[in-house]
């Protein structure tokens, strides 16, 4: 049941994305995205990210920007890109939230997801890498398959796919350990996503760095659950 996926990851450099605002003119925007304290659900150096993405957007800066420090917002037809995008609409269209706790900030993590929304964002522009013909659930105008709310008690799916044959699966990610709790939630998820779209069959995913023996057992008479851990793969780029 259990399965080991590697993951090459590169989040939009804010190490690289301060500097290139300063060096084109746009010291105080730069300043002002890094001091930021600003969240938007459980988003907060994403938001960073998709702030520096919208304003090199708007001062069509962000090709060359691209080009030059961020490779990776050109694959994939650029979905990191609009990902990023999409969530700074969002922000902007709520007017913002502020944060009930500190920012942890993983501009220092190197290859490290310091925090579950970037395993998250990765695994929602690269779905294949659990699946072949795995893809994003397909939601009206004003929903997400990202943190897809199931309730009106505002509890959220990480990620709502289908897989190549149509059928609903839910993904849960653990940032670091996936304990047996987690298949609880997970299968509240599961009834409500049956309930939702009238389906019969319902798959369960759920990636963690590591999964507990615990959870291992409370799976293992589970039909339609999968287990992934993931290992980081670190690209070095000589400058």
């Amino acid at each position: 049941m259990g399965n080991e996926l590697t993951i090459e990851f590169e989040a939009l450099p804010l190490k690289r994305a301060y500097p290139f605002l300063e060096a084109n003119g746009l010291q105080a925007e730069a300043q002002g995205i890094r001091a930021s304290k600003d969240q938007f659900g459980s988003y907060t150096t994403t938001l960073k990210r998709a702030k520096v993405v919208a304003l090199l957007s708007s001062k069509g800066l962000l090709d060359a920007f691209v080009a030059e420090h961020w490779h990776h917002g050109a694959s994939e037809k650029g979905r990191a890109i609009k990902r990023l995008m999409r969530i700074y609409q969002r922000w902007a269209e709520t007017g913002g939230t502020a944060p009930e706790g500190g920012d942890q900030d993983d501009e220092d993590a190197g290859s490290e997801f310091a925090q579950e929304e970037d395993l998250r964002d990765y695994l929602a522009e690269n779905l294949h890498v659990l699946e072949d013909g795995m893809t994003l659930w397909p939601v009206g105008e004003n929903q997400e398959a990202v943190e897809f709310v199931v309730d009106d008690t505002n509890r959220r799916i990480d990620i709502l796919a289908k897989d190549r044959d149509g059928i609903p699966t839910v993904i849960e990610l653990k940032v670091s350990r996936g304990h047996e709790k987690t298949i609880g939630q997970s299968l509240y998820y599961r009834a409500r996503v049956r309930e939702l779209f009238k389906s019969g069959k319902v798959r369960i995913v759920i990636v963690a760095r590591e999964i507990s023996p615990e959870l291992r057992a409370a799976t293992s008479d589970l039909q339609d659950v999968s287990l992934f851990e993931y290992r980081l793969s670190m690209i070095l780029k000589r400058v």
